[in-house]
């Protein structure tokens, strides 16, 4: 297994043993279309709510928040 740097501290670990779970950093975002927002289905709903006010959003979802921001329903600053 090859070794990786740390993405706080830059320096190089073993990432064996580790689980990694990749987010992006949000800044200060709202919903601004609730009707365009309740197109999506109950689960992405809970997890855009999540990453928003946590401030950090899995990489997997990052996508769906940028189409949102595309298309208006998100607006961040």
């Amino acid at each position: 297994m090859r070794e990786v740097r740390c993405p706080s501290c830059n320096l190089f670990i073993d990432p064996g043993g580790f689980a990694f779970d990749l987010v992006v950093r949000l800044g200060d975002c709202e919903i601004r279309d609730w009707e365009r927002f309740g197109q999506l289905s109950s689960t992405n709903q809970e997890r855009v709510l999540q990453a928003l006010e946590s401030g950090l959003a899995p990489r997997e979802i990052y996508p769906l928040l940028l189409k949102l921001k595309e298309m208006g329903a998100l607006i961040c600053t």
